[in-house]
């Protein structure tokens, strides 16, 4: 199922700070109108973990429904505890979304046996639908090592594969050796794309393919076609896009980005801050000599 570009989707809110229906959904249009093969609300560009159970279904319900199967709909459904990650993850299966993803849990430090416990008990409480584990541990904390995240397929028959943003690449290929035929493996970083996909992977959660998913679809199809020099070409390209929308506080600087293209996706959500005015004219000029507005 997880596949090719899956954009990590941004979620637009108001100046107040409530989730901006009509933004998100032309914003749903218009990632899957240039060619991506799936997408991930509420993940950490999605600012997922900043928002309230109810602001999280109510994300839910809108791209499951705006999407209306035209490419799956994988949703972060993780939380610190493992009774709203339940609540959350139950909301998606009801709403309709093909699966779902589950970061550790954060703040607090896990060991294995709370892990396994944890997604143990999250697998049972949704049988019917499919479950991707996520590795994070620069933003959640807690890793999830390669032989629990195999015990646990053993184990529960709808967790599916992982989603690994640890920037690891030998990481990354334990997973993919560990777990064996017939899991999917996606990468969290765009700066791994090519050799990801070298490695085995299924594909990349990406951030780059919330503002530019053009770069990283043509990225994906060059490679899959065995034209691994453009492939190469496009990894680098990618990878200076990822370094144009760094600057900036975080997240931020991909809403500015897709402003800059004519496409209202709201702003962010408070910690998060908006770009000041030196900021929004650096990402202007990096793009721009990008040759990408």
């Amino acid at each position: 199922m997880i596949h090719g570009v899956i954009p990590a989707v941004l979620t637009p809110f108001t100046t107040s700070g409530e989730v901006n229906e009509k933004a998100l959904r032309e914003y749903v249009d218009f990632l899957i109108d240039k060619g991506v093969h799936g997408l991930f609300p509420l993940g950490t560009n999605g600012s997922g973990p900043l928002m309230s159970v109810e602001d999280r279904k109510k994300v839910i319900s809108i791209v499951v429904e705006q999407t209306n199967k035209r490419v799956p709909v994988i949703v972060h459904t993780g939380a610190i505890s493992t009774s709203e990650t339940i609540e959350v993850t139950l909301h998606a299966e009801n709403a309709g979304a093909d699966a779902a993803a589950i970061v550790t849990p954060w703040y607090f430090p896990h060991d294995d046996v709370s892990l396994q416990l944890h997604f143990s008990a999250v697998a049972e409480a949704v049988p019917n639908l499919p479950i991707y584990l996520y590795n994070i541990p620069g933003n959640a904390k807690n890793e999830l090592k390669p032989k629990l995240m195999k015990k646990l397929a053993d184990q529960h028959a709808n967790i599916k594969g992982i989603k690994d943003s640890s920037k690891d690449l030998a990481r990354l290929q334990d997973y993919i050796a560990t777990l064996g035929e017939g899991y999917d493996v996606v990468v969290g970083t765009d700066a791994l794309v090519y050799p990801a996909l070298a490695m085995g992977a299924t594909g990349v959660v990406s951030a780059v393919g919330n503002c530019f998913p053009e770069i990283m679809v043509e990225l994906y199809e060059a490679y899959n076609a065995d034209d691994l020099t453009e492939a190469k070409k496009l990894q680098y390209r990618a990878n200076q896009v990822r370094d144009a929308l760094k600057l900036g506080s975080y997240i931020t600087p991909y809403y500015e980005a897709l402003k800059l293209r004519g496409i209202d996706v709201g702003e962010v959500k408070l910690p998060l801050r908006p770009l000041t005015e030196t900021e929004k004219d650096n990402l202007k000029t990096a793009l721009t000599n990008l040759n990408l507005l």
